[in-house]
């Protein structure tokens, strides 16, 4: 045994100074011992991503200069997130529209809504904890749960169902009910309106109006918090905001919006009438969700777990829900709960306790459209706040403006209504986006 010790030494030595390469000797490998600073921090992380379009990487070393230099900045992981969040918002909005045109009861839609979302956080969470225990945490099915992106799941799940499902995500924690609370208002007043916009007025045009959030939002920060914006951010907006704006300026009456007034039996003037009340809605709804977008970026932005002892004796109840590190699935629950609680008496009072019932109009093909729209509603939902807390307030407008460009693109072709207006619409939005990522998407020298 020594003299097999002392070969193997001799040999180290002597292959140091060769060509040749020890795979077995510890320094070759060169592993640093591990360094708090040389890892990112979650806040760097979450800083670092304040672009929708991030880094080519070395995909697209093949390509010339000239033509990479003119090539958007793509962040893989953000893009397919977004392309999920464009898929199942462009399902759900539309999939809204039927549910409302066989069952008209907006407020009851969206009691029906927040009950969904918590009974599939809660079920995420048990099946997430059940993954967990030990003789499922070999499948591969408990692996691919398990590889969820940092944020999204609570920290505390490792299998037992009572000591971390009952004794703590059922558990009202006054924390986790006061840091929410707002973000619950936010999602009571925006899906009523927004439900009430949508049953008046087509999908397209709703979702129209919403795509003016990245004005509101820059005008927000500069003006309320101070914050200067280069100028071609303003530049590039104009054509972003233009092009949505003439995707559905005509009043040309869609297939869907011209069955929905004769079933009112509606005339001119109530048909008027109808489009004026569902653009106040859609712009109410719109205003709501960009002031959520705004206070809900320093709750669901991924934040250190080590904080210095100043930052922990704060009073502001954002800094200790942002210090407190909520994950998306806990916020989700109790804003879907808060949700509940405010929408249920007016439910009782406008639609249960007047002689027609809201059960009346429930059919099993509206149970069905509502079980596929919960589904695609609770994972774009999810997807959101994955965004929100990956991407700073304005580059998350912008995200929200090309989801509504997808979500109108899509309404139009089941509304069977494209016109040359609004394919020139849409390439407008699409290069006012372009400009925005190359050129505009740039602070002053004072602030962001």
């Amino acid at each position: 045994m020594i003299t097999t010790q002392s070969t193997v030494q001799n040999t180290t030595s002597k292959l140091r100074g060769s060509i040749h390469k020890n795979l077995y000797e510890p320094t070759f490998h060169n592993i640093p011992n591990e360094s708090q600073d040389s890892i990112p921090s979650k806040v760097q992380f979450s800083q670092g991503s304040n672009t929708l379009l991030k880094s080519k990487g070395d995909v697209l070393n093949f390509l010339p200069d000239s033509l990479t230099k003119l090539l958007p900045e793509v962040n893989i992981k953000v893009t397919l997130l977004c392309l999920f969040w464009y898929v199942t918002s462009s399902i759900s909005s539309n999939i809204s529209k039927a549910i409302l045109r066989e069952f008209p009861h907006p407020v009851a839609l969206t009691e029906l809504q927040f009950l969904t979302n918590a009974a599939l956080c809660l079920l995420f969470a048990t099946l997430i904890n059940y993954c967990r225990t030990q003789q499922f945490n070999f499948h591969w099915i408990s692996n691919t749960l398990q590889n969820l992106p940092e944020g999204l799941l609570p920290t505390y799940l490792n299998g037992s169902f009572y000591d971390c499902i009952w004794s703590k995500f059922l558990a009202v924690d006054k924390t986790a009910l006061v840091s929410t609370f707002p973000m619950g208002l936010f999602q009571f007043f925006g899906h009523v309106t927004s439900y009430k916009a949508t049953s008046l007025i087509p999908v397209s045009l709703v979702h129209s109006v919403k795509a003016l959030s990245p004005i509101v939002t820059v005008c927000w920060y500069r003006f309320a918090k101070g914050k200067r914006f280069n100028s071609m951010t303003y530049l590039t907006l104009i054509p972003l905001m233009s092009g949505v704006m003439l995707t559905s300026s005509a009043r040309t009456p869609t297939k869907e919006y011209s069955k929905d007034l004769s079933d009112t039996r509606s005339t001119p003037s109530a048909a008027d009438s109808f489009y004026i009340i569902g653009l106040f809605f859609a712009a109410i709804s719109m205003a709501i969700f960009v002031a959520q977008n705004i206070f809900s970026k320093s709750i669901l932005t991924v934040k250190k777990k080590e904080l210095l002892p100043s930052q922990k004796k704060t009073s502001n109840h954002v800094s200790v829900a942002a210090s407190y590190n909520l994950d998306k699935i806990t916020i989700l629950f109790y804003c879907s709960c808060i949700g509940f609680l405010l929408t249920l008496p007016i439910v009782i009072i406008t639609e249960l306790l007047p002689s027609r019932s809201v059960f009346a109009d429930f059919t099993y093909r509206t149970l069905f459209l509502f079980l596929i729209y919960g589904f695609t509603h609770f994972t774009q939902a999810m997807l959101a706040f994955q965004l929100i807390g990956r991407l700073s307030p304005v580059t998350y407008s912008i995200a929200n403006i090309m989801k509504r460009i997808v979500v109108i693109g899509v309404a139009l072709t089941w509304e069977s209504h494209f016109s040359t207006r609004q394919i020139l619409g849409l390439i407008m939005t699409v290069i006012g986006l372009y400009g925005y990522d190359k050129w505009g998407n740039k602070v002053s020298n004072h602030s962001h």
